[in-house]
């Protein structure tokens, strides 16, 4: 199951939408229902779209060998139909994937994500530096630097996750300034406040902030039963809720945004 979570991003809207489960087991499927959110997303109004981690594959992976089954290069077909979607409505997206590196001189694994600008071309490509402890079973530590992406409404960055528990990655935020954070998560359930957490390490960032939440369960071969938290939220550049998703189940909610420029 995973979160979608969308904003309108010319300093008016933040809509959040939540999506119901995706099947692991049927990749072109999952691709086509996370395409057709997007752009349901787009046609109410968005110009930013943020979707989870590992949107459309889940999270969870046995080892290299289970990940390379789905994972793609940075411009495969999943960048394609998603650069195709982006390009028709003007949208930018924020999606991450399991990476199969063309860089490399053996075969290797990231958990990345794409940054599609409104024009359908790849801005970033940025690689989760701090990886968890599920994700060692098949990635490499990220080897990019945080992006910085300049688009007509203002400044945007991203990070992945595990990135927010990264002391590098918060003093980069507090540098960076960007108008926009667009987080792309797997984030557990583990009985805490994660909205309060998420707004104390974003403390000093001055940014809006945009988390795309997985919810549900999921179980795979050499990892404990995993269960996701949902809870995805818009916080305003002061740290204040400005929406958040239930913790598990579909929902829309939406939020207005100032962006200073």
């Amino acid at each position: 199951m995973m979160s979608l979570g969308w904003m309108e991003a010319a300093r008016d809207h933040g809509p959040l939408f939540i999506s119901g489960p995706l099947d692991r087991k049927d990749r072109q499927g999952s691709r086509d229902r996370l395409l057709a959110l997007c752009a349901q997303a787009a046609e109410r109004g968005a110009t930013l779209v943020v979707c989870p981690e590992m949107a459309l594959t889940g999270y969870l992976f046995t080892d290299a060998a289970d990940v390379a089954r789905v994972a793609e290069p940075a411009q495969g077909e999943s960048f394609a139909a998603l650069s195709s979607l982006a390009a028709h409505y003007g949208l930018t997206l924020v999606c991450g994937y399991p990476e199969r590196a063309e860089d490399a001189p053996t075969p290797c694994f990231y958990n990345s994500a794409w940054i599609i600008g409104p024009d359908g071309r790849l801005l970033s490509n940025y690689r989760k530096r701090l990886l968890y402890t599920a994700d060692e079973t098949w990635a490499k530590p990220g080897d990019t630097p945080y992006p910085q992406v300049r688009l007509p409404w203002g400044t945007l960055t991203a990070g992945i996750c595990m990135d927010l528990n990264d002391d590098r990655f918060v003093e980069f935020l507090y540098g960076a300034r960007a108008d926009v954070i667009a987080f792309c998560t797997n984030w557990l359930e583990e009985g805490l406040d994660l909205h309060s957490y998420w707004r104390f390490r974003l403390l000093l960032s001055r940014s809006v902030f945009v988390a795309a939440n997985t919810y549900g369960s999921e179980v795979c071969r050499g990892h404990d039963a995993t269960e996701f938290a949902g809870q995805s939220a818009i916080f305003d550049s002061r740290g204040r809720t400005l929406a958040k998703a239930p913790p598990a189940g579909d929902a829309l909610i939406s939020a207005e945004v100032r962006l200073s420029r």
